[in-house]
């Protein structure tokens, strides 16, 4: 994507503000209290994250196509867009608005997001953990480590410490290979940050991924209107 024309810095700018509405808040003091989760602490907590994480990766490279709104401030905001997926590698992620119009075109690979060559600006993205839970898909930071594991009622809530200290907890339904990630929340303080809840049909597949900015009281919904398998991708889509 060449920056230098007219058209293509209104195109930048139009991502730039769709970028800021997915990231959270380094910090917020409006953040909301996140309670402990409860349930008995793991035998073997390892070993349950383990067998909790591998159930929730597609075995398959995977395409998926969903329809966005964005609500804030009592505005709303819609358009369209497509994931491509190799877990948990890579992510390519490109959002249209209501004119098909290029809102955002980004690349996700191992911890580093890839932005069009001419992109000088600093953007903020969410973090990579978030953005793959949307998919329902626990990728928690390389360097974070487990913190905790506990088996409730209904399923199980993982919690993972990044290096910077944010806690990364992913809240299951089921258990072994039937497990299914439920919501995922990014900590601090023992606040929220953000989150993404997700609701599935009665195959189990998500159908719908719930991005909150609990500080800046942000809402974006992504309603998935296609999810198919496929052989593989281009290897130039790596590089937006």
């Amino acid at each position: 994507m060449h920056m230098n024309n007219p058209s293509s810095r209104v195109l930048l700018r139009q991502a730039r503000c769709t970028v800021v509405v997915l990231c959270g808040c380094a910090a917020s003091a409006c953040a909301t209290r996140a309670p402990q989760p409860v349930g008995a602490p793991a035998p073997d907590p390892g070993s349950l994250a383990t067998a909790l994480v591998a159930a929730t990766r597609p075995a398959h490279p995977r395409q998926v196509g969903f329809n966005w709104t964005l609500s804030e401030a009592g505005a709303r905001v819609n358009g369209r867009g497509v994931v491509r997926v190799v877990a948990p590698e890579r992510i390519r992620l490109d959002l249209f608005g209501p004119r098909n119009e290029t809102y955002l075109a980004a690349a996700l690979v191992g911890d580093a997001y890839r932005l069009p060559r001419g992109v000088t600006m600093q953007v903020a993205l969410p973090s990579p953990a978030i953005l793959w839970g949307g998919l329902g898909v626990v990728r928690p930071p390389t360097a974070a480590t487990l913190a905790s594991a506990v088996t409730t009622e209904s399923g199980a809530v993982l919690r993972y410490r990044a290096e910077g200290g944010d806690v990364y907890q992913y809240v299951f339904a089921g258990s072994g290979t039937s497990a299914r990630l439920d919501s995922v929340e990014r900590l601090a303080g023992g606040g929220r940050l953000e989150s993404v809840n997700l609701t599935r049909d009665e195959a189990g597949q998500v159908r719908r991924a719930q991005y909150r900015n609990w500080g800046a009281y942000r809402e974006l919904t992504l309603d998935i209107q296609e999810m198919k398998d496929v052989a593989s991708f281009p290897e130039a889509i790596w590089q937006p």
